[in-house]
């Protein structure tokens, strides 16, 4: 994850029942405090998240020596991307593509409560033991309360460049309207099983692909209808993107 890593887990209800878990620890030092309350921060924007395809955590505790940890739903099946990268899985695109209505309820879901994810991507995916697809990783996640858009300070974090909207590499400046646009490239994830985005050139050159227009090329067996759908999501001006709820309904007219 963002911040650190995930381990399995019992976790024990008195002396009723056990339950197997996740739990996300540091990967920094209790001592370093800024980073213990980012940490911290997304557990607590998590505690709050209430939607079937969105995934909520089960408490925080600490460990003996105070570093904190988070405990999550187990998701047997692991994140999406690896999940649909399995040649074991007979995969059609009929499933792929209600994997992807299932994070577009999710993502409409976030929005609904002003949450710019701003890392959307199949990695930031979960799959449980019944392939129930739930969004997670809400380490880069912001809330938006008094103005519609996340400015991003200079600073070292990587960002997913191979996601990120045109507005996002040029101006550091994260909406709905760009998790619309990273929306656009998990259904073009889906849509190859697992590809990486832009594949045959290195991290620095992307940037400049996407902000001179060029887009990922639609992928074989991948109708054109569902192509379509991924192009409204880049369109440049971001306020000519759908918004998640038109994504559903163009989604939902192509599965129904």
């Amino acid at each position: 994850g963002h911040f650190g890593r995930v381990y399995l887990a019992t976790l024990m209800h008195g002396n009723q029942s056990a339950e197997i878990v996740a739990v996300k620890t540091m990967k920094y030092k209790a001592e370093e405090c800024e980073m213990v309350e980012l940490f911290l921060k997304e557990a607590v924007l998590m505690k709050d998240f209430q939607h079937p395809h969105v995934l909520g955590i089960k408490g925080i505790t600490f460990a003996d020596d105070s570093t904190p940890m988070v405990i999550l739903p187990f998701m047997a099946n692991g994140d999406l991307r690896n999940y649909i990268l399995n040649p074991e899985l007979n995969i059609t695109i009929l499933n792929l593509l209600m994997m992807g209505m299932q994070v577009a309820h999710g993502m409409a879901y976030l929005s609904s409560h002003h949450f710019v994810h701003r890392d959307l991507a199949a990695r930031n995916c979960m799959v449980n033991n019944s392939g129930v697809v739930k969004i997670a990783d809400f380490g880069m996640s912001r809330q938006l309360i008094s103005c519609e858009y996340y400015r991003v300070k200079h600073g070292k974090d990587p960002f997913p460049v191979r996601w990120m909207a045109p507005e996002c590499l040029e101006a550091k400046i994260f909406t709905t309207k760009s998790d619309v646009w990273a929306y656009g490239v998990l259904l073009w994830e889906l849509m190859t099983r697992g590809a990486v985005p832009y594949a045959e050139v290195e991290n620095w050159q992307v940037a400049g692909l996407i902000q001179s227009g060029e887009l990922l090329k639609q992928p074989p067996f991948c109708p054109d209808v569902v192509y379509a759908i991924m192009m409204k999501c880049w369109t440049q001006d971001a306020q000519e993107r759908p918004t998640f709820d038109q994504i559903i309904s163009d989604v939902n007219s192509v599965v129904s």
